[in-house]
Parts: C-alpha cells; structure tokens; sequence
C-alpha cells in the first residue's frame, strides 16, 4: 500500500504538518524515509508553482498524490458555506484553479476541508447546506472534466461546523450524485467525532478514495493512544486500494515524524 506524507508549504498559516525546512527539503526527507509520494497545502494555487513541484517530486521517486484546498479559507477567507453569493462563487473559482494545479502537478485528488466554512451571518442550517451541495457539484463537474476526484474530509466539530462524520459525508455524495466526488477519511478527527471509526470506516466502503492517519494527539501513529488495528481491518475489508497519507504534527521534528508513521503504516499493513 503507498504512503504519503502530507506537507505545507513554508509560511502557510496551516499549523498541521507545518515544517520550518523549505518544501524541496521536505520532499528530499520524504523519498529518504522510503515514502512513495507527498501531499502539499499550497499558500495559492502556484505557491509553489504545481509544476515545479511535480519536477522536485520526481527527481526523489515520488509522486504528488493530492493538493488540498485549505488555503483558500485560510489565506483569503473564501468558503463554500458564506452567506454572500460572490464569496462562494470566487471560492469555486479558487477551488477550480487548486484542480488545474493538481492536474498540472500529477495530482489525481484535490480534498475538501475547511474552505466548507462555518454557520456565519444568520445563515440557517438548511441553507448553508445547500450552498455547500451547490458548491461541491460545481467543483465536482469541473473535477470529473479533468478526469481528477474531489474528496470531502469530514471534519471535527472544533474545526467545521458541517460533516463531522463519515455517514454525514455519504449524505453530501448523495447529494452532490457525482463519481467524481468521493470522502477522505482521518482517523484524528474520527478518534473525535465516530462512535467506531471501524464501523465507519465499513459504511463508507467503496465511496472512500484516500485516508488519513494519525493519532488521537494528532502526532505521529503510534505515539497517542488510538488503536489502529481495527480500523486497519475495516479498510482491509472493504477493499480499499488508495493510498494511506500521514496527516500529522511534525514533532519533535520532520525527520522523526515522517519515519515514525511511514514505520506504523508499513507494520500495520504489512
């Protein structure tokens, strides 16, 4: 099973996974501790430049698995849930442009995390969640034209004020009705949000096209208290065949985390 490790490019305001070595240095320690690809969350759609970052990848035998589009939330607050209809439509558009890179990049996903937003501005629920389907389609279309997959990560309640679980995430498939767009499970916020993130895991089934690991302190797998094996088992059960990706805090340093999970993943999977 292929490994990922998941970086951010240097001065993004994303915490996880945030490294003080440059990208390339982060890429040249991924390919030395034997991963077989990188996820990167870009500061914009060409920071870093899509195909230089595909070049860089593959002079170390690596791939970029997916790009992911928290940036647009965090570094021009634009959501898919915004009560003002231009900020939505300017937030489908940066989405699209994170698909042009990923396609540029080699890239075959791109996920949906927080650009979903926040319950802002009076906004019902019901409402929200409309714009939300609304918005997902519209990148979802544009995902299935360049032959790539949109993925929707549930998320924890501290962080989104929508799809918390996997079972709320089929209900946005549902919704949106596109083969393109699929979920990315995380087993940090599922350690949260799920009842049995194995039983989640089994009900999500053949609609999950990438997954996260890490564990309960949202460190490497391993060094928290999560069990892994029954969710291990899940995906085992039902087949899953994409890539494991090691979303973590990179502490103490890259170097030690990066070889830690890639350790508990290559154990776990055997």
């Amino acid at each position: 099973m292929k490994a990922s490790l998941y970086l951010t490019a240097p001065g993004s305001r994303f915490w996880t996974a945030a490294s003080a070595v440059s990208l390339a240095q982060a890429i040249a320690v991924a390919a030395g501790c034997g991963y077989d690809a990188v996820e990167v969350m870009p500061r914009d759609a060409r920071d870093p430049d899509p195909e230089a970052l595909r070049a860089m990848a593959e002079r170390h035998g690596l791939s970029v698995i997916g790009l992911a589009t928290g940036y647009v939330a965090l570094e021009h607050g634009l959501t898919f849930t915004h009560p003002d209809p231009e900020v939505r439509r300017q937030a489908v558009r940066a989405a699209c442009r994170c698909l042009d890179s990923a396609l540029l990049a080699g890239a075959p996903l791109i996920s949906i995390g927080i650009i979903r937003g926040k319950l802002q501005g009076g906004a019902s629920r019901e409402e929200a969640w409309a714009h939300l389907v609304d918005c997902v389609r519209e990148c979802g279309l544009y995902a299935g034209e360049l032959g790539l997959t949109l993925t929707i990560e549930p998320g924890n309640r501290y962080e989104t004020d929508f799809i918390h679980t996997a079972d709320e995430g089929l209900a946005l498939l549902r919704s949106v009705n596109l083969p393109s767009v699929r979920l990315q499970l995380d087993t940090f916020h599922m350690n949260i949000e799920e009842a049995s993130p194995a039983d989640a895991v089994r009900r999500a089934g053949l609609y999950t096209a990438h997954v996260h690991l890490a564990d309960s302190n949202r460190r490497a797998p391993g060094w928290g208290h999560l069990d892994f094996r029954p969710i291990a088992g899940a995906l085992r059960e039902t087949g899953y065949a994409g890539a494991i990706g090691l979303e973590m805090l990179l502490v103490p340093d890259l170097e030690a985390a990066a070889r830690q999970g890639l350790q508990f993943v290559r154990r776990l999977f055997g």
